[in-house]
Protein backbone atom coordinates (compact mmCIF):
# COMPACT_ATOMS: atom_id res chain seq x y z
CA UNK A 1 0.00 0.00 0.00
CA UNK A 2 1.36 3.35 -0.83
CA UNK A 3 0.99 6.87 0.91
CA UNK A 4 -2.23 8.99 0.03
CA UNK A 5 0.31 11.42 -1.43
CA UNK A 6 3.04 9.30 -3.23
CA UNK A 7 3.30 10.55 -7.31
CA UNK A 8 5.43 7.65 -8.82
CA UNK A 9 5.57 10.35 -12.03
CA UNK A 10 6.50 13.03 -9.80
CA UNK A 11 9.16 11.18 -7.88
CA UNK A 12 10.38 9.31 -11.15
CA UNK A 13 10.90 12.92 -12.77
CA UNK A 14 12.61 14.04 -9.48
CA UNK A 15 14.99 11.08 -9.96
CA UNK A 16 15.98 12.46 -13.72
CA UNK A 17 16.25 15.66 -12.73
CA UNK A 18 18.99 14.56 -9.98
CA UNK A 19 20.67 11.97 -11.71
CA UNK A 20 23.37 14.45 -13.33
CA UNK A 21 24.77 15.21 -9.74
CA UNK A 22 28.26 14.08 -9.54
CA UNK A 23 31.42 14.08 -7.05
CA UNK A 24 32.76 17.68 -8.17
CA UNK A 25 28.90 19.30 -7.65
CA UNK A 26 29.57 18.30 -3.97
CA UNK A 27 32.89 20.87 -4.09
CA UNK A 28 34.52 23.22 -1.79
CA UNK A 29 36.76 23.59 1.24
CA UNK A 30 35.25 22.29 4.87
CA UNK A 31 36.57 22.18 8.38
CA UNK A 32 34.91 21.01 11.51
CA UNK A 33 33.92 22.33 14.80
CA UNK A 34 32.62 21.10 18.20
CA UNK A 35 30.98 23.38 20.52
CA UNK A 36 30.23 22.86 24.13
CA UNK A 37 26.81 24.83 24.49
CA UNK A 38 26.98 23.89 28.45
CA UNK A 39 23.81 22.87 30.28
CA UNK A 40 20.53 23.18 28.58
CA UNK A 41 16.88 22.21 28.41
CA UNK A 42 13.96 22.92 26.19
CA UNK A 43 13.95 24.95 22.93
CA UNK A 44 16.84 27.74 22.02
CA UNK A 45 17.81 29.71 19.39
CA UNK A 46 21.79 29.79 19.39
CA UNK A 47 24.38 31.96 17.27
CA UNK A 48 28.14 30.81 16.70
CA UNK A 49 30.34 33.83 16.01
CA UNK A 50 32.66 33.19 13.16
CA UNK A 51 33.95 36.16 10.43
CA UNK A 52 34.29 33.25 7.61
CA UNK A 53 30.71 32.47 7.11
CA UNK A 54 28.82 34.60 4.91
CA UNK A 55 24.79 33.44 3.36
CA UNK A 56 26.52 31.06 0.75
CA UNK A 57 27.82 28.87 3.47
CA UNK A 58 26.63 25.39 3.73
CA UNK A 59 26.70 24.43 6.87
CA UNK A 60 25.38 20.79 8.66
CA UNK A 61 24.75 20.30 12.48
CA UNK A 62 24.51 17.31 14.95
CA UNK A 63 23.67 18.10 18.21
CA UNK A 64 23.27 15.34 21.50
CA UNK A 65 24.29 14.77 24.85
CA UNK A 66 27.90 14.50 25.68
CA UNK A 67 30.94 15.35 27.84
CA UNK A 68 34.66 16.28 27.22
CA UNK A 69 34.63 12.46 26.41
CA UNK A 70 32.61 13.05 23.64
CA UNK A 71 28.76 12.29 22.70
CA UNK A 72 26.71 9.45 23.86
CA UNK A 73 23.13 8.66 23.07
CA UNK A 74 21.19 8.93 26.51
CA UNK A 75 17.89 9.16 27.67
CA UNK A 76 16.83 12.48 26.45
CA UNK A 77 15.81 13.30 22.68
CA UNK A 78 17.90 15.90 21.37
CA UNK A 79 16.35 17.95 17.76
CA UNK A 80 17.47 20.34 15.07
CA UNK A 81 15.26 22.38 13.91
CA UNK A 82 16.86 25.33 11.64
CA UNK A 83 20.07 25.90 10.91
CA UNK A 84 20.76 29.20 9.18
CA UNK A 85 24.08 30.64 7.83
CA UNK A 86 24.05 34.43 7.59
CA UNK A 87 27.53 36.94 7.30
CA UNK A 88 29.50 36.44 10.47
CA UNK A 89 27.61 33.88 12.23
CA UNK A 90 25.57 30.33 12.11
CA UNK A 91 21.98 30.18 14.19
CA UNK A 92 20.68 27.19 15.41
CA UNK A 93 17.42 26.82 16.33
CA UNK A 94 17.36 23.12 18.75
CA UNK A 95 15.62 21.72 21.10
CA UNK A 96 16.50 19.37 24.04
CA UNK A 97 13.18 16.68 25.35
CA UNK A 98 14.66 16.80 29.10
CA UNK A 99 13.05 17.72 32.28
CA UNK A 100 16.35 19.50 33.57
CA UNK A 101 19.48 21.18 32.45
CA UNK A 102 21.82 18.61 30.27
CA UNK A 103 24.63 19.21 28.28
CA UNK A 104 24.60 20.09 25.00
CA UNK A 105 27.06 19.13 22.30
CA UNK A 106 26.76 20.72 18.97
CA UNK A 107 28.70 19.40 16.02
CA UNK A 108 29.49 21.85 12.55
CA UNK A 109 30.38 21.06 9.73
CA UNK A 110 31.29 24.04 7.57
CA UNK A 111 31.62 24.30 3.92
CA UNK A 112 32.56 27.10 1.85
CA UNK A 113 31.89 26.72 -1.66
Amino acid sequence: MTHPNFDAARTAEADRQHAGATASDLSGSGRTYRHDWGLRNGQWILTLNDPAITGATQVFVSVGEGSGDGKFIGAARYTVHNVAPGPGRISIWVEITWESPINLLVDYLIVQP
